[in-house]
């Protein structure tokens, strides 16, 4: 069994999520996205940075991971973007309120939603509805990823390694991705860009 793919629920029998269950009731929920990263990196990169996050915690602590949400909501400028999977916010709330309860029902009484993307506004509205509808006793957390490791994202300015403030898809969230899913990044597609403001 590869270690990385064995802290997955969805990977699992019934008998080890039982077992599994019994020594430890976390569950790490990541809530990704399909869109746009440019020429030189895959739609699912904010997904597959959650994901290698949660792997790296549930190896060290023995909670589960379960597979990621692959599509998110986005604000409103991202309409239209090719590559990008707009799902609406009232859709994400829903599908996000059914996850916890179907965790919880299982035995998950302490679960993480970890963000990767832009949709702060939505997951925890998710989880104030969640609580609202079903009043069980339950710990259920939120974390966008890049707070996780802000001191490992700072530009230079900051004491960091980066040119540039962490943004989308620049040259930070790359570096992460080459680190850990090289195989679906391709330099040899990256352009070198520079932000425009459009408030002078």
């Amino acid at each position: 069994m590869d270690l990385a793919t064995g802290v997955y629920f969805q990977n699992m029998t019934g008998k080890e999520i039982d077992e599994r269950l019994k020594k430890n009731d976390l569950i790490i929920i990541p809530v990704g996205s399909t869109e746009n990263h440019g020429k030189h990196a895959c739609p699912g990169e904010d997904t597959f940075l959650l994901t290698r996050l949660a792997e790296q915690v549930a190896l060290k602590t023995g909670c589960t991971v379960a597979q990621p949400v692959w599509y998110g909501s986005h604000p409103f400028n991202h309409l239209g973007m090719p590559k990008t999977i707009v799902i609406p916010e009232e859709d994400l709330a829903g599908y996000l309120r059914g996850i916890i309860a179907g965790f919880w029902n299982t035995g998950f009484r302490k679960q993480i939603l970890i963000n990767g993307h832009a949709q702060d506004y939505v997951i925890p509205m998710a989880i104030h509805q969640f609580g609202k509808k079903f009043q069980v006793p339950a710990v259920i957390a939120y974390l966008n990823w890049w707070f996780a490791i802000r001191e490992h994202i700072r530009d230079k300015k900051h004491g960091g390694p980066f040119e540039t403030p962490f943004v989308h898809a620049d040259e930070c969230e790359t570096s992460f991705s080459l680190a850990l899913f090289p195989e679906m990044i391709k330099m040899e597609d990256a352009v070198d860009t520079k932000g425009e403001s459009y408030i002078k």
